[in-house]
């Protein structure tokens, strides 16, 4: 008989009678392999599922309504986004056509970040980047393999991080979703675009994101700009003013002239003018918008997104001519060019944390550095000190991008991995010893070996900067990955262990070590906001870590290994509790984060236990 007769449906009933006797009308005495009616129609017995029968679920049901709120909610948004909305109650054709336009642009364009799923789809992304390989990848799998072979245990990623999403949607941690996050686009007002235009100059602000003409927007804003939001208004113009706002919005969400803006609403304005935005000739106002756009999704995990705004934004750069020293002539030249190198910052940070091909190739570009940048031997670049408009920071040190694209030319591009093992080798000790002159002509007092120790007094770090912090974990980062590629590593890829050259196997240990301690002593860095910005260097320490730590199981670091990790899961732990007194899960990814680590360490003491039996 094909199909069970007694299998549960969504309804809470089972199917109880064959398709014969179904439609004949008929008790089905469900016999096997068939019922009576079927044996003597001479007829074989099946059951078949109508979906359109089939009763929804008490969740499924819930989603449904959740849906139709939402758009209910997009319909009244659509209604107070239109200009003439007061003026309508029989509408003109060119009235209707308006009306049709503008649900598209109120799609929620941006997804919830609070949510469990959308936290879990991050997390497990960014883990395929954190030197265990894309799911269903060769690398992957022989990281599994490794696994199994050192501890005996299976261990399945995304499985098990699944696992852990079920079981806190099972706990109800769902709170999150009740932080007011607007689903529709909104305009922002116009009062609070002038304060956020009138903060960012005073701060300094253009120093670290010199992502805005300060003079220009308020230009804009004198033109009356946000008080027509129609198609005869640059959506260049409009999507600028609106993504600079959502983007001091979030920066400053704890301030209280911030407080009560909608950040998100604000860049999904932004976002539903990108396809006009697109058919607009390049200007200097639609590079910031795509760029402030891009400044505003990534630091959530968003990469791929992030990914697509660059390239966009780097097409709009060789458009305009950004690129060359020759543009510094034109009336915005200097604004010009300092959007030049936030993109290239960005863009060879992307290569190395996340393997992609550059979208600047050095050969096209000046790479003149600009004459009021930082100092290389000023602190600035660590502590928090005040900013000025006069002297450019960058998020990154730009000395450190420009290495960054050596290393992936030589190490990670496709002609990289054509060369000689020797050659490979040579070029891994150069880049070594190039980023080890970089770190020395940085203030003494500022090499991040003296803050990644476990005895590194807590007070050093109450004076750095998010940007001092970065710095330091892009340092050790870059270190990692320069010596991962050695030939030997590369070599033994397809293999079901993880080796590496011996001359690198400590320089690993101790970069992972360094890694976690640092950030275990930066504590105060993380929350929800910004996890995503730490995520790549903590799980790529962890990995490394737990790499090392299966793969020699009875060295004399065990101990201390086992106990950094445990401190991690005190502390993540600590920081959800931290997120919300009232009980654990409320920030899914210090919850993934606790579960994934504590599994690790569960695989460790396999290994251990393994090696000396």
């Amino acid at each position: 008989m094909n199909g069970e007769p007694s299998a549960q449906r969504p309804g809470g009933r089972a199917r109880s009678a064959c398709d014969l006797c179904r439609r004949k009308k008929i008790r089905c005495d469900n016999a096997q392999p068939a019922c009576e009616t079927c044996s003597f129609g001479g007829v074989q017995c099946t059951y078949t599922e109508h979906p359109s029968l089939l009763r929804k679920s008490l969740r499924d049901q819930l989603l449904d309504a959740r849906a139709r709120i939402r758009e209910l909610e997009t319909q009244l948004t659509v209604r107070e986004l239109s200009p003439d909305s007061g003026h309508r109650e029989h509408g003109t054709s060119n009235e209707r056509s308006a009306t049709t336009r503008l649900p598209l642009f109120a799609v929620d364009y941006l997804p919830n970040t609070h949510s469990i799923d959308a936290s879990l789809a991050t997390f497990q992304a960014e883990i395929a980047h954190c030197g265990v390989g894309e799911p269903g990848s060769t690398k992957r799998a022989s990281f599994f393999s490794t696994v199994y072979q050192k501890t005996g245990a299976q261990l399945d990623l995304d499985h098990f991080l699944a696992q852990a999403a079920r079981s806190l949607g099972f706990r109800g941690s769902q709170s999150r979703l009740g932080l007011n996050r607007s689903l529709s686009p909104t305009w922002p007002p116009k009062p609070l675009v002038q304060y956020s235009i009138n903060y960012y100059s005073r701060s300094g602000l253009y120093s670290i994101f010199p992502v805005a003409n300060v003079d220009a927007l308020s230009q804009l804003i004198e033109a009356g700009v946000l008080d027509h939001q129609h198609d005869t208004v640059s959506a260049s113009n409009l999507a600028c003013l609106s993504a600079f706002t959502a983007m001091m919005s979030v920066m400053h969400r704890l301030s209280p002239d911030f407080v009560n803006a909608e950040p998100d609403a604000y860049i999904q304005a932004a976002l539903g003018l990108v396809p006009r935005l697109l058919m607009e000739t390049p200007t200097v106002r639609s590079l910031e918008a795509v760029v402030l756009i891009m400044t505003y999704v990534m630091p959530s995990g968003k990469i791929e997104t992030g990914q697509l705004l660059l390239s966009l934004a780097t097409r709009m750069i060789l458009t305009l001519g950004a690129h060359r020293m020759s543009v510094m002539s034109e009336p915005e030249g200097r604004h010009l060019r300092a959007l030049f190198w936030f993109c290239y910052g960005a863009d060879k940070n992307m290569i190395i944390r996340y393997n992609q091909s550059p979208h600047f190739t050095d050969e096209d570009c000046d790479l003149q550095i600009p004459d009021n940048y930082v100092l290389s031997s000023s602190d600035n670049q660590f502590f928090s000190r005040p900013l000025s408009n006069n002297e450019l920071l960058f998020p990154s040190d730009v000395r450190l991008s420009l290495l960054k694209s050596k290393v992936y030319h030589l190490l990670y591009s496709r002609h990289a991995r054509a060369l000689p093992e020797a050659r490979r080798l040579q070029y891994i000790r150069e880049l070594d010893q190039e980023l080890n002159d970089l770190k020395c002509t940085f203030p003494a007092s500022c090499w991040p070996d003296l803050f990644a120790t476990p005895s590194a007094p807590n007070y050093t770090f109450h004076d750095l900067s998010m940007r001092g912090v970065c710095l330091h974990l892009e340092f050790y980062f870059l270190l990692g990955k320069i010596h991962e590629a050695s030939p030997l590593l590369k070599s033994n890829s397809n293999s079901s262990s993880w080796s590496i050259l011996p001359s690198s196997a400590e320089l690993f240990h101790q970069e992972s070590r360094s890694i976690l301690i640092y950030i275990r002593h930066v504590r105060e860095f993380l929350n929800w906001h910004t996890f995503w910005i730490y995520a790549q260097f903590l799980l790529t320490g962890v990995f490394s870590l737990f790499k090392c730590i299966i793969s020699y199981p009875t060295a004399s670091s065990y101990e201390n290994d086992i106990q950094l990790l445990q401190s991690l899961v005190d502390m993540f732990a600590e920081l959800d509790h931290k997120e919300s007194s009232s009980t654990r899960g409320q920030c899914p990814p210090f919850y993934f984060t606790v579960c994934l680590i504590k599994r690790l360490i569960f695989l460790a003491k396999q290994a251990s236990g393994k090696a000396t039996e």
